[in-house]
């Protein structure tokens, strides 16, 4: 088979199409020598044409479920056979499986019926999908061996869901089917981990199952849902609910009777026309059937008074279609399925020509804004009605500190992993720092920053961080509620609640049980010298003046608790010499170095061997608190106010729409993925080789290395 290929363009530029073309097939020879000829073992269409001459020889016969249990179809052996001759002239005419050529009779071949034998490779080179398979040799297989022993996050949902698949369908009331369909979904979920598993892929992957192997039907549903569906399958669903928004734009444009008559009764036509989308029409028919299936049912559409009648149309209309041709039901009705169906494909391709694929992009763009801010709100008014303990947060408030949450999730890309969202530590940080101004510090690259940064060393801002760090760890201990592995927008609701609006010993208790991580209800010289690093910091981000101060009155209260008065004297003489002037510069920064100094006499006073033994309860703790008017302050006022629950016009006006988002932007998330990978692994070499470097320098008089393992290991 010979194709000439005609390129209408100057010269230079046919040059570089066929450099480009040459290069390549190069690059493609060994793959074609090594791979070609397994994958195309695998192929119907090369069982169909195979010749005792070779060079492909398959001895199994390909397909899926229907070549044991039959196919739904009513298509008589006779039209199928004669189906399948024609198709086998159109691949000797014009190549099949990787090679066709889609000539302008391929679409109307396709329309007028596929056999069933070739039914699902077909269906593999309309979706691209078969290029999928043959670039991924072996992944699917791969994928279910490595997980082998793994339950899948989504166990659950796709167990409760084989049985629902086509029922009626005999493969799927044995274990044979039913297992075909559960390796393929929890492949799937392991493959696209964001997502996992979504209601209706089950149903769309039990039909293909009738027709594709199981890596046909594993790569057939991968383009589904990346590529031809974006947004059916998600967590929103937010694809099928566009969709039903441009049908009802379409329908109110060329059917406006129908349209003013369904107003006028308040029914709903999404009723009836959601699920077509949700299933891809499996238990209907195809998308440009939709306004079809509309016009001819019109004369009874007209009559109907509510939602329930609108149904009984739609069903009795689809059941006649499924009626075999000798049915007493088809005189009934005095037309015969075939009839019905033939005069459907006629009003598409006729009444509706005018229905393009552009006008349909156009008013999905047109809309895609609306229905997501409505999925959205849905979404939220879901959340928000599932939080109990608001006593603490007016309304609004509580909207903010969801919309916090929800951006967090998206952020960090935490979404979608459990039923009830939660937020682990990377998450939680990102709303920390999106909603305090201290956290914010965590970000070396955040501008916030950059005035408090500058001028400061990288070993002392990698001690700041530490400390930091470890202070935001305790914060995600003390939010997450035992059972739970991350943080729920309740727990988080509650414990805000804790810090923003308790009085003076609630607060206190709050920050006591920070620290108490054995729950023993004490606190010794290591908690002691935790929080005090960890409140210093703070009170310098905060810019408190003093802050030295009051962390060395707080040490020296907690002492007075359970020590002689000869050991606090000598505590008052290790904390006079500290050099009390304040840290920050004259420029405003924040000098790093003197917090890294102050950190190591904090260790020296409190975890030195001539340190005070300290022990304080949380009684004590809330004394030592209203004692000191700093540390009051800072509990009661500064810390609660570095919380923002007030937000700028800008972020109230930002629409985040992460379905939609994440539905333009996966591709290229992948492809620059793909990009750097190589260079990704070279520069972290060369970090890596910086880093050792750094850590075997010496410090003095505390090393950095033993300062940040204090507060990773606490």
């Amino acid at each position: 088979m010979t194709h000439v290929l005609k390129v209408d363009a100057e010269k230079t530029a046919c040059e570089q199409f066929c450099d480009i073309l040459k290069e390549g097939l190069n690059k493609n020879v060994t793959k074609m020598k090594t791979s070609l000829r397994p994958f195309l073992m695998t192929c119907k269409s090369e069982e169909i044409l195979e010749t005792p001459e070779g060079p492909i020889y398959i001895q199994d016969t390909i397909g899926g479920l229907g070549l044991q249990f039959g196919y739904r179809s009513d298509a008589t052996e006779v039209k199928d056979e004669k189906k399948l001759r024609i198709w086998t002239r159109y691949f000797q005419d014009n190549g099949r499986n990787l090679t066709l050529v889609r000539q302008p009779i391929f679409g109307k071949m396709v329309r007028a019926g596929l056999p069933n034998a070739l039914r699902g490779e077909v269906w593999e080179m309309c979706s691209g999908s078969i290029y999928l398979r043959f670039a991924n040799k072996g992944v699917y297989q791969q994928i279910l061996d490595s997980h082998k022993d793994v339950d899948s996050f989504v166990k659950d949902e796709i167990e409760k869901d084989l049985h629902r698949s086509l029922p009626e369908y005999e493969a799927y009331q044995t274990s044979e089917g039913i297992s075909r369909l559960r390796r393929v979904l929890t492949a799937y979920s392991w493959k696209n981990i964001e997502l996992g598993y979504c209601q209706a892929m089950n149903i769309v992957t039990s039909s293909l199952l009738i027709y594709m192997t199981e890596e046909q039907a594993f790569w057939a549903l991968n383009s589904l849902v990346d590529h031809l569906c974006p947004g059916y399958y998600s967590s929103s669903m937010y694809g099928v609910l566009l969709d039903q928004v441009v049908l009802e734009e379409l329908v109110k444009k060329y059917m406006p009777k129908l349209t003013e008559h369904f107003q006028e009764r308040q029914i709903q036509l999404s009723v009836a026309c959601l699920p077509w989308f949700l299933t891809l029409y499996i238990n209907s028919m195809p998308l440009p059937f939709a306004f079809p299936i509309l016009k001819i049912n019109e004369k009874e559409l007209l009559t109907v008074d509510d939602d329930s009648e609108l149904l009984v149309i739609a069903k009795e209309f689809f059941k006649a279609l499924n009626m075999p041709m000798d049915d007493t039901a088809t005189e009934q009705h005095h037309t015969k399925p075939s009839d019905i169906f033939n005069n459907l494909m006629k009003s598409a391709y006729t009444d509706f020509n005018k229905v393009t694929s552009d006008q349909i992009t156009e008013l999905r763009r047109q809309n895609e804004l609306r229905v997501i801010g409505g999925v959205e709100t849905f979404t939220k008014r879901n959340a928000l009605r599932n939080v109990k303990n608001t006593v603490y947060f007016s309304n609004d408030e509580i909207s903010i500190i969801y919309d916090y949450f929800s951006s967090a999730l998206y952020y960090a890309n935490n979404q979608g992993k459990s039923i009830v969202p939660e937020m682990d530590l990377k998450a939680f940080t990102k709303m920390l720092e999106s909603m305090t101004t201290w956290a914010k510090f965590n970000n070396q690259n955040s501008n916030n920053t950059s005035s408090v940064i500058a001028g400061n060393s990288s070993d002392s801002m990698r001690i700041a961080q530490a400390i930091l760090q470890s202070f935001i760890r305790r914060l995600f201990e003390n939010f997450r509620a035992e059972g739970r592995t991350g943080i729920a927008l309740v727990d988080t609701v509650t414990k805000l609640g804790e810090i923003l609006r308790g009085d003076i010993m609630s607060k206190a208790a709050f920050f006591f049980a920070l620290y108490d991580k054995d729950k023993k209800d004490i606190l010794t010289n290591q908690e002691l010298y935790s929080m005090a690093s960890e409140f210093h910091l703070i009170l310098c981000l905060l810019e408190i003046p003093h802050p030295l101060d009051t962390i060395a009155n707080f040490i020296c209260l907690s002492a007075e608790q359970t020590n002689t008065p000869k050991a606090m004297e000598h505590l008052h003489q290790q904390l006079d010499v500290f050099d009390r002037d304040d840290i920050g510069s004259e420029s405003g920064e924040l000098d790093m170095k003197r917090v890294f100094e102050f950190t190591n006499d904090f260790h020296q006073v409190l975890m030195g061997t001539e340190a005070p033994m300290i022990e304080i309860t949380l009684p004590m703790f809330r004394m030592i608190v209203l004692t000191e008017e700093s540390l009051d302050q800072f509990i009661q006022t500064d810390f609660p106010q570095s919380f923002k629950l007030q937000k700028s016009l800008v972020e109230r006006q930002k629409g985040l729409g992460h379905e939609i988002f994440e539905a333009l932007l996966v591709e290229g998330k992948k492809l620059a993925s793909n990009m750097t990978a190589a260079g990704q692994q070279d520069k972290l070499s060369v970090s890596n080789t910086k880093n050792r470097s750094m850590l075997t320098c010496s410090r003095s008089p505390k090393s950095v290395k033993s300062t940040v393992s204090n507060f990773e290991d606490d």
